[in-house]
């Protein structure tokens, strides 16, 4: 009996100590991806490039990121122009996020053409059912965005 319950309260806390982990492994992963993918557009030359990178990227999706099936990604390419950051191409004609415009806002000067992308991705616990209703029974979200500025300044896009 006594064997029992403390192998259940173990386990328990096993599956616990997992899901921490992988959690926080995905978390870590959406931002390092965002950073990466952000520092990759804005390594082109000009902006017919950064368009072309958003295209071929969105197409091999799915090699890029496997381990996270449920993820969603938006790339954008911004230019700052009389203080206003505009989407001049992109996954979807509008980014409304205000996070991501306000700090575009802060680190572009005007004229600047820069590459900003959103990971959005749920993690799902291992826990059971009866112990994920006092946490999440739909699963962790977490969003990771970065900003990067295009090397060349005052490029037209």
């Amino acid at each position: 009996m006594e064997f029992a319950v403390i192998s259940s309260l173990a386990l328990l806390m096993f599956m616990g100590t997992h899901d921490i982990v992988f959690m926080v492994n995905t978390k870590r992963d959406v931002d390092r991806a965002s950073v990466v993918i952000a520092r990759a557009m804005s390594t082109c030359q000009n902006s017919s490039c950064m368009s072309d990178m958003i295209d071929a990227y969105i197409k091999r999706r799915a090699n890029t990121f496997v381990r996270y099936p449920s993820a969603t990604i938006d790339m954008f390419m911004l230019q700052k122009n009389g203080g206003s950051v505009k989407v001049c191409s992109g996954t979807r004609t509008a980014l409304t996020d205000a996070d991501v415009l306000a700090s575009a806002g802060n680190i572009m000067r005007d004229g600047d053409i820069g590459a900003a992308v959103i990971i959005s991705s749920t993690y799902n616990s291992v826990l059971p059912g009866f112990v994920k209703t006092y946490i999440s029974p739909s699963g962790v979200s977490y969003r990771g965005y970065a900003i990067d500025v295009m090397t060349n300044a005052n490029a037209v896009c």
